[in-house]
């Protein structure tokens, strides 16, 4: 394959990802609607369990959506690095910081949002 034949492949993995994260941050919004409503209302605990058994699998699509970006970043580099085509060393670097796809800093933020989620379901009004 050729270099433009990777990066082609590449932008087309991150297209699909790129709608599976869209999705993601309305079902992250849908969560801080349905953490705020069981907040301001006298919700009993069942509404409690499963708007936080909601959270907790929005963060886990979310957190997969990002490994599985993470994952096409990876791969693709590494098919560029060994063809030894100059935009592979330029994403090779990418790849390796911590704010890339799927790194630290997004599990981090993913976390983040999951617990502040769940101090607004659980928190005393």
């Amino acid at each position: 394959m050729t270099e433009y034949e990777v990066l082609n492949l590449m932008y087309l993995g991150f297209v699909q990802n790129g709608m599976f994260f869209v999705a993601m941050t309305l079902m992250t919004w849908l969560g801080f609607r349905m953490a705020n409503n069981v907040y301001n209302s006298d919700a009993d605990m069942s509404a409690k369990v499963f708007t936080s058994i909601f959270c907790l699998f929005v963060a886990f699509f979310f957190y997969t959506t990002n490994q599985i970006g993470g994952s096409i970043l990876t791969s693709y580099t590494s098919q560029l690095v060994e063809m030894g085509a100059d935009s592979g060393v330029r994403l090779k670097a990418i790849v390796d910081s911590p704010a890339a796809a799927g790194g630290s800093i997004q599990t981090a933020f993913t976390l983040f949002i999951l617990v502040f989620q769940l101090a607004i379901v659980w928190k005393k009004k």
